[in-house]
């Protein structure tokens, strides 16, 4: 296995997913909830999002190559604006974050673990995006690799999400986040870059 490839791929999903920068966010929405359902709706959340994005790394490369004739190129230039869309809007709006916070409805914890934790928080477009441009460029070790790292790494922050969220505090949570979106926004630049330079080679 290709150990630097693992380390980058799981540093950029790291970026993306954002667990450290989506902690106030976590906590909002599970304030109502006793420590039982909340755990119980982290864990709901993290299985989700590892089921998602296994299923995409193995099933959306060929849906998306096979049914639509969409080529890596196409994928990369797409996730790299799509990746720029969210660190802008997240940067600068919040407009997202607002939506999912708004537009939750439901007070069972399976659900909001599902929608909106796992999906589109944990498992987001973005996230989707990047497992499938590592699944295409280093092989499904590589992608399977990263997610399992990242979402481990999900875990014990919402196992401990008091403890560490009283220990930083909101104002350096914003903080991480932010520095955490620059980097989105510079790996949405390199992939669109890239995959716009394949249709002048």
């Amino acid at each position: 296995m290709n150990w630097d490839a693992v380390f980058k791929s799981t540093l950029m999903l790291f970026a993306i997913v954002n667990p450290v920068g989506s902690i106030p966010i976590f906590l909002q929405l599970t304030d109502f909830m006793s420590l039982k359902e909340r755990k119980r709706t982290f864990r709901v959340g993290i299985f989700s999002s590892t089921a998602i994005l296994f299923f995409f790394i193995i099933v959306g490369d060929r849906i998306l190559t096979h049914f639509f004739q969409i080529q890596l190129s196409d994928l990369m230039a797409a996730g790299g604006l799509l990746l720029l869309i969210i660190a802008i809007d997240h940067l600068l709006f919040g407009s997202l974050v607002r939506g999912v916070l708004g537009g939750e409805q439901y007070n069972d914890p399976s659900h909001i673990g599902a929608v909106p934790i796992a999906c589109p928080i944990l498992a987001g477009p973005g996230a989707m995006m990047t497992v499938l441009v590592t699944f295409s460029e280093h092989g499904f070790a590589v992608a399977a690799s990263s997610i399992i790292v990242v979402l481990g790494i999900a875990w014990v922050i919402l196992h401990f999400i008091d403890k560490i969220y009283t220990f930083m505090g909101k104002i350096v949570c914003i903080v991480l986040s932010k520095i955490l979106c620059l980097f989105i926004a510079a790996i949405g630049i390199r992939l669109l870059m890239i995959g716009i330079s394949q249709y002048f080679k």
